[in-house]
């Protein structure tokens, strides 16, 4: 009998044992948590990524109020950016060596992830889902082991162009934009979409990230007539614009970009006849006001009580998700390369909030192949057209 219960006892533990070696042999997998690296600007002025980031983490501590996947908790390690090429690479290094997480989710700047990108693509076995970044750059072309959830500057930049050719009356088309990556790559292919629709800009225009002044930008546009202006800038830059275009009575309709918010762009310009005629690309299934959408809101107030809720707040929701449904799948043995393994068989998602279903296929990292277009009609944020 001793012998018996001696040998049971030998082979529990070497179970036991050979279960958490497992464990410790994936960075950033205990038996009963899996640590997930994230990086966002927290602070300066491109500040409004962190709700993107809240309504990221919100879908995880959600899975850890009810109990995690198979098992382990989510770990969650949170690095500020501050939409800093540089600090996102550092924030990255950390993550990796000395966190040692087991994947990264984040990134709101285009500029942050592809500066970090080299370091995502190191070994090629570090699942990394991006925050809500759009440059096509960063899934194109495709690498094993990144993914994004959002609607690229390729999508992007085609809905603003169809909608802005669709407009009644709207033949002038000009372009204010930043300079940098971001901006080109959604100049590259509105003016590639222009192009196959027989026009081109009337006028285009760079004004540089940090600049406070749009005067002479403004006023260049305003003697081009233009019915509409494309305007390819951050949150406080576009507020700075569209004061400048009421100021000097540039009565152009204005698009913007995923990269900036309706209601958030309302509050820093302060003034509602600035916004009238502005229109923004819409990431969302519906208004965050609707019915179909209370789900996700209860469920970011629940966790982050003291954030103003709106269409950034939800961003960033849908990569959690296809993260937590790979995890699911997986099992209990927890893989970097499982994990890769299994976002590229989810198929197609549909969880709800964003504006087109989720997809990701081994030759398609780029998720969201469409988008919509909102203003504000009688105050009211309103959902005014659906392009592919």
């Amino acid at each position: 009998m001793r012998r018996v219960f001696a040998s049971t006892a030998l082979l529990l533990f070497a179970l036991t044992a050979t279960g958490s070696a497992r464990a410790a042999d994936v960075p950033g997998v205990t038996n009963d948590t899996i640590k997930i690296g994230v990086f966002a600007p927290l602070t300066g002025q491109a500040a409004i990524g962190a709700k993107a980031m809240y309504g990221a983490l919100t879908i995880y501590k959600d899975a850890n109020d009810k109990g995690g996947v198979n098992g382990r908790k989510i770990e969650l390690v949170v690095e500020d950016d501050g939409c800093d090429p540089n600090k996102a690479i550092t924030a990255v290094k950390k993550l990796i060596a000395q966190d040692q997480v087991f994947m990264i989710h984040g990134g709101w700047c285009s500029s942050t992830v592809l500066a970090a990108k080299p370091e995502l693509l190191k070994d090629g076995s570090l699942p990394y889902m991006d925050l809500a970044a759009a440059s096509s750059a960063i899934s194109k072309p495709v690498e094993k082991n990144i993914f994004q959830p959002v609607a690229t500057t390729d999508t992007v930049a085609r809905t603003m162009v169809n909608f802005a050719l669709s407009k009644s009356g709207s033949k002038r088309v000009a372009i204010i934009s930043h300079s940098d990556e971001w901006g080109k790559s959604h100049l590259e292919p509105a003016l590639a979409e222009m192009k196959a629709k027989g026009a081109e800009p009337v006028e285009t225009v760079y004004f540089e990230r940090g600049s406070v002044d749009a005067t002479s930008q403004t006023l260049k546009l305003r003697e081009a007539k233009p019915d509409v202006v494309l305007a390819v800038l951050y949150p406080a830059e576009i507020s700075i614009y569209l004061r400048d275009a009421y100021k000097f009575g540039l009565q152009a309709s204005t698009l913007g970009t995923q990269g900036v918010s309706l209601e958030d762009t309302a509050k820093r310009v302060g003034i509602p006849d600035a916004v009238k005629n502005f229109y923004v690309f819409y990431p969302l299934s519906d208004t965050i006001d609707s019915a179909g959408m209370q789900k996700w809101a209860e469920m970011f107030r629940k966790y982050y009580p003291n954030e103003t809720l709106d269409t950034v707040s939800f961003i960033g929701m849908s990569g959690s998700l296809a993260v937590l449904e790979a995890l699911k799948k997986l099992g209990p043995n927890v893989t970097r390369e499982g994990v890769i393994a299994q976002l590229n068989g989810l198929g197609t998602m549909d969880f709800g909030i964003q504006s087109a279903p989720l997809t990701f296929t081994p030759e398609d990292h780029a998720g969201i192949k469409s988008g919509k277009m909102i203003a504000f009609k009688d105050g009211k944020p309103t959902i005014v057209a659906t392009h592919p």
